[in-house]
């Protein structure tokens, strides 16, 4: 058993009208969400869950939403003590810009992602095209897997798509237990449905989806395996040093 935490890395923080995030519901009600990077503390390697992106590309191009950056992945990084150029894995729970833009700042890195995630990149349907700018990622240093994997001890991903058609959400072994970073963007109201939804079903699908079966899915596996969940976008991490 390994004893890893996950450092949150603020990068910057969105907010928009909440059935962006819980399907159909909560019409009257708005969210705050945020952008990190999560640095594994733990392994041997220097291992990040995404790279980020420009908080325009966090945002739909449609009005009600609110969104700035914090801080670069230099200065985020800069302050536990580390550069770009120290990273030697980084994980892509998927390939929307606000989750690889600033890849290219990584030069010593290879880049996990998941054969369906990266075919669909890069011949994306026409609806989802715009989710996929194939030039901030076609040339990376890609290490392609197929399914769970094992990336290093105690730090795994787990195929969860839904909200892309590749999605990977990344298993870190902690001293509570299994935490796990979603690989599809949700916050913490995704996985409390409240009540009549909670008596009919575990967890609510986010808005952004391929498929909301797979999703669905996706989300139960998520919470049926962890100890602790890491909803991708949760704004309660930003005042976090480490998790759990």
């Amino acid at each position: 058993m390994h004893d890893h935490s996950i450092i949150p890395v603020l990068l910057g923080e969105f907010e928009g009208p909440m059935p962006f995030f819980t399907h159909l519901m909560n019409f009257e009600k708005r969210f705050k969400a945020c952008s990190y990077i999560y640095y594994i503390r733990g392994p041997k390697k220097h291992i990040i869950v995404d790279c980020g992106g420009s908080m325009e590309h966090a945002k739909p191009p449609i009005p009600g939403f609110e969104a700035r950056d914090i801080c670069s992945p230099e200065e985020g990084l800069g302050k536990i003590g580390l550069t770009c150029d120290d990273i030697d894995t980084v994980i892509l729970t998927q390939l929307h810009p606000d989750h690889v833009e600033y890849a290219y700042k990584f030069k010593n890195a290879r880049f996990v992602v998941q054969k369906k995630e990266l075919e669909f990149g890069l011949n994306p349907h026409e609806s989802f095209a715009f989710a996929y700018p194939k030039d901030m990622f076609k040339d990376l240093n890609f290490d392609i897997v197929e399914g769970d994997r094992e990336i290093d001890g105690g730090v795994s991903v787990l195929l969860t798509p839904g909200h892309s058609p590749g999605g990977q959400s990344v298993m870190v072994e902690t001293g509570k237990g299994k935490a796990v970073i979603t690989g599809f963007c949700c916050i913490g109201d995704n996985f409390n449905p409240p009540e009549p939804i909670s008596k009919i079903m575990p967890v609510l699908i986010p808005s952004i989806i391929t498929d909301p079966f797979q999703l669905y899915d996706s989300m139960v596996k998520v919470k049926e395996i962890s100890d602790v969940i890491i909803p991708l976008h949760d704004a309660a991490f930003a005042g976090k040093n480490a998790i759990p």
